[in-house]
This record gives structure tokens, sequence and C-alpha cells, in this order.
């Protein structure tokens, strides 16, 4: 054996990297770093070299492929959140989050006909849509449109970005109607009086882009960082929602045979002669009566918008936010939510919808309501290293502040009403319609602001909506 006192040999301290701050720790780095020759005899412990820990952060858009969304539920519980597609997807790594729970509806005969859907090709393009069912059938209308619609426009984007010979709003446009022929290709769905909005926004990570297409009104959000305000943001609509009396939308009713009516709550289309459809918007997917007889079209609206870096969040929802929130409120509740918080932060936004629904009709209904919040620059937290070379992740209950910036900001399409009113003066359209049928007995809250729903307070004798459902008899014959 060697001498007590031979020297001993330090083993160097070993390179640590740690990718989303799951710092584990060595063998070497865990014991005293301490170490001898072999046959050698240890005189005392020797502490190791302080190691800093520099846990490196990859942006989720770069190596991970996503395809999830909302499942068929059948369910009739108010409130009950949609179940998700997959198991296999962390919205805190992907600074995305979501809510899609179902309304409360006086007649309560219809599950929650929303649905809604997030695919990714790593690093190239990520696409959100959000669709909102109408109709006896609008669930399963929806639910098919999740499932087809959207991966065909991401292949009609990349077909357009690899090719400068096809043109993006053309292949978009194909891509819509060829998802309008394959839902009227099954009368399983109902589609002659059911159909669906839908409104799809892709992301192009290479090229900075977002091409957002849409049918219908369920509103896209651009959400950005405020010039001159360190902690603020500010909302503003992507899409315009296709309602009858939009000048273009009424005259191309008009010019196919079809006619617009007022109601009393909002403008309907309907035959030129008799009622029905009764159709509350101008687009839409499935309603083959209205497709056929009245001019309502499933071509969508294409639009393009080049991103910078005051683009801060992506927000895809039903009108069952928008319907008691603007673009700008929605704004403020989302900043004090760090971007890992995405899924607090979108189910923070339905809880205030309906809460608001809930005020605005005395507790009585609230629509479906969904949301899908994306951070459109995910900068994950840098987190703090103790000295066992462990991490403390980020807490879902403690927001952080917006990020400031100081950039210009860019113009974009107008945004949605204002409410200055609050919970009763509706920011959109009001309450004054249901989507569901609803008892003659029950008086909507009166508000200035016309709905969006399809179907209204009925009672038995005429037919209105796009569901056929029946009239209320108060209304004028005309309707």
């Amino acid at each position: 054996l060697k001498p007590k006192n031979s020297p001993r040999r330090l083993l160097p301290s070993p390179t640590i990297k740690r990718e989303m701050g799951a710092c584990g720790s060595s063998t070497a780095a865990s014991r005293p770093a301490s170490a001898h020759a072999k046959g050698s005899e240890p005189t005392g412990l020797v502490s190791p070299p302080v190691m800093t820990c520099q846990p490196t952060f990859k942006d989720p858009t770069n190596d991970r492929s996503i395809s999830v969304g909302s499942l068929l539920d059948m369910a009739k519980t108010p409130g009950m959140e949609k179940k998700l597609s997959t198991s296999n997807f962390d919205p805190k790594l992907n600074c995305i989050g979501y809510a899609c729970r179902k309304g409360r509806k006086p007649a309560g005969r219809q599950p929650n006909q929303d649905s809604w859907c997030v695919h990714r090709v790593p690093g190239k393009l990520s696409a959100y849509g959000v669709f909102d069912g109408h109709g006896e059938k609008g669930h399963l209308i929806s639910d098919h449109v999740r499932q087809t619609l959207t991966k065909e426009i991401l292949n009609s984007v990349k077909t357009g970005n690899e090719s400068s010979e096809v043109d993006t709003a053309t292949a978009l446009q194909e891509a819509y109607q060829q998802a309008q022929r394959g839902i009227m290709a099954k009368p399983h769905l109902g589609v002659q009086l059911s159909g669906t909005t839908a409104t799809v926004v892709v992301h192009d990570h290479e090229r900075e882009r977002l091409t957002i297409s849409h049918v219908g009104d369920s509103t896209a959000v651009l959400v950005k960082k405020k010039v001159g305000s360190a902690h603020e943001l500010e909302g503003r609509a992507l899409t315009r929602d296709h309602k009858p009396d939009l000048e273009d939308e009424k005259q191309r009713i008009e010019n196919s045979g079809g006619r617009v009516t007022f109601d009393g709550y909002c403008h309907r289309v309907a035959k030129k002669h008799g009622a029905g459809p009764g159709l509350n918007m101008s687009r839409s997917f499935g309603d083959g009566v209205a497709h056929r007889v009245c001019g309502v079209s499933a071509d969508p609206e294409v639009r393009e918008h080049q991103l910078s870096r005051e683009d801060y969040a992506l927000l895809v929802c039903s009108d069952g936010i928008w319907e008691v929130i603007t673009p700008q409120e929605a704004a403020d509740m989302i900043k004090d939510y760090g971007q890992w918080q995405a899924m607090a932060a979108a189910k923070h936004l339905a809880d205030e919808a309906c809460r608001r629904w809930l005020a605005g009709t005395n507790g009585e209904m609230t629509d479906d309501i969904t949301a899908v919040l994306a951070f459109l620059h995910p900068e994950h937290p840098q987190l703090s290293r103790v000295n066992t070379c462990t991490t403390t992740a980020p807490s879902d209950e403690a927001p952080s502040i917006a990020a400031s910036s100081n950039s210009e900001s860019t113009s974009i399409s107008p945004s949605q009403t204002s409410n200055p009113g609050g919970i009763k003066a509706m920011p959109r359209k009001g309450l004054g319609g249901l989507k569901s049928t609803t008892p003659t007995s029950m008086t909507p809250p009166s508000s200035p602001m016309r709905t969006s729903f399809e179907t209204l307070a009925v009672t038995d004798g005429e037919r209105c909506g796009s569901t056929g459902l029946p009239l209320p008899s108060s209304l004028p014959p005309s309707v």
C-alpha cells in the first residue's frame, strides 16, 4: 500500500448541461469531489469547486410536433370541459392554453357544440382552430370540420410557401370548398339545417407570418405590447364577423335569391318568399338550405399579418367569449400571466365570460365557451438553481407582468365594439337570442347591441333558425 500521506487526485468538475430547468445532478457531482488513486487511502474531505448550472431553453416551436384538440362529447352538464384528444400534451411546455366548456341553456337538449384544435409541424408551421356549431347536430359538424379542415389548411399554406406558382389564398379557398363538399356528402350529420363556423390561424415560424382564414363569427384576436407602456397590452381583432347586414354580404345574399330580415334581436338570412332558414350569419359550413337558396357561402376571408416582436399572443375564441368580453378586455385579463401560464390565463378568460353571462341573464344561461391562447414568441423564464443543483419549476399561480416594448405598433383590422357599460351592456351583440330553444316565459335582458345567436325563444307554431326550430308567435309574420 502507498503511504497515507501520498498525494490525492481531484476529479475535474463535470460540465453540466440542463434543458428546461431539469437540473439532475451527475454521480460525480452528488458525492465529495475527493477521489484517490487505486490503492490509496483518503486522509480527509475536500469541498468540490462551485458548479454553475446554466439551464438552456429551446423554443418549443422548433422541435415538437403537436396534434391536439377537443373530443366529441355528448354530455349535457353545464360547465363541463371537453376532454382532450391526447394525453401527450404539455400546455406549460408549449406556452398554449385552452378552455372548452358547455354552456347553460334553458332547453338543455344539446351537448357542447364548440370544438378546437392545435397542430404543429416542427419548426415550420402551427395552426390554431376554433369551430362553433349550431343547429340540432352542430356538434357533429364542428367536430368533423375540426378533424379535417385544419390539416388541409396546413398543406395549402405549406404548398403556397414552397411554390411561387401557387397562391396561398386560392389554395385556402379550395380547402374550404373541399371541406364543404365533404360535409354535404354526409347527410347523417344533419347538414341541411345544421352547421358550424370555422376560424383557423396558421403561424409560419420561418417567415414570422400569420395567415388567417375564417367563415362565421369565431373571432381571432392579436394581443400586442402597447407602445409607450411598460406593462400594458392591447387586443385587436384579426377577423370580422360574417353577418347578413354587412353591405357586401347582404348584396351577395340578395343576388342569390335570399333576403335579410331583422327579428328585433339580430339580422337573419331568409328565403325570398316565406320564412326560414333564419341563419344569423352569412358564411358557414353545412347549412345546406341556406347555401342552396339564400346565398350563404363557405368561401373564407383570407388575410396575412407580418409578425413583429411587439405581437405578443394570439387568441382564437368562439362567440361565447366575444359576446361578453371585448378584445381589449381579453388582453388586460391575460397580461399578468407568464407565458408558461397560458392554461391558467385561458381558463381565467373562460371563467370571466361565464360570470358575465350569468350576470347578464339572471343566472339563466351561458353560451358554449371556447378559448385557445398561444404565445407567439415563447420566452421561458430563467429558473434559479440552488446549491443542490435543482431548480424550482414556475408556478401556475404566480402571475408575471408582460414584458415591455417601445417598438412601434402596426395597424390591424378594426377591433370590436368597446364595452363602457360593463356586464349588462354586452360588448358585441348582447344576450337577446339563444342557440338552443328557450321557454317563452324567459325575458332576455334588454340591450341595444345586436345578438349573434342562431335561434330565438320559441313556442309551438312557425319555424325558424338554422335548426328549423319554431318561431315565437309574437314576432312579425315576415320573419
